[in-house]
């Protein structure tokens, strides 16, 4: 199963139905994660985390990548930053291990963040309609 996870980054899903299934499969590794022992851990993670990794898109091909590839981006991210705080001591020893992996990692969130302060920018710079004023003059004075 974590030979076909692995060869999602070569061959990435084209449909929805794909994509679940990819998914599925990381929630599989993330259960056993989750029930493994802790002397067990870094070698569960060092599975599942490479993996999730692969999955990432690099911040010039998001643009241009199909909806399928950004969503499995999308969960890749959302799942690696769940997976590091209920893990530390695992999860940076398996970074630490592999410096190209914390490098990808590291721009994937910097550009989720820049993306995340975009959106809420262009929110904001929204002009708010006014509405017209509610108190008109009866008399003329003219």
């Amino acid at each position: 199963m974590v030979e076909k996870l692995k060869a999602v980054e070569r061959s990435r899903p084209g449909t929805a139905a794909e994509l679940q299934a990819v998914q599925e499969g990381i929630r599989v590794l993330e259960n056993l994660v989750s029930m493994g022992e802790e002397k067990n851990r870094v070698q569960l993670l060092a599975l599942l985390v490479p993996t999730l990794i692969s999955y990432l898109l690099d911040e010039n091909a998001i643009s241009s990548a199909p909806q399928v590839s950004k969503s499995l981006h999308d969960f890749a991210l959302q799942n690696l930053m769940r997976i590091g705080p209920l893990y530390p001591a695992a999860f940076k020893t398996v970074i630490g291990a592999a410096p190209e992996l914390k490098t990808r990692l590291e721009s994937a969130v910097r550009a989720n963040q820049a993306s995340s302060k975009a959106k809420a920018a262009a929110r904001q710079a929204q002009p708010a309609v006014q509405a017209a004023p509610t108190i008109k003059l009866k008399t003329s004075f003219f």
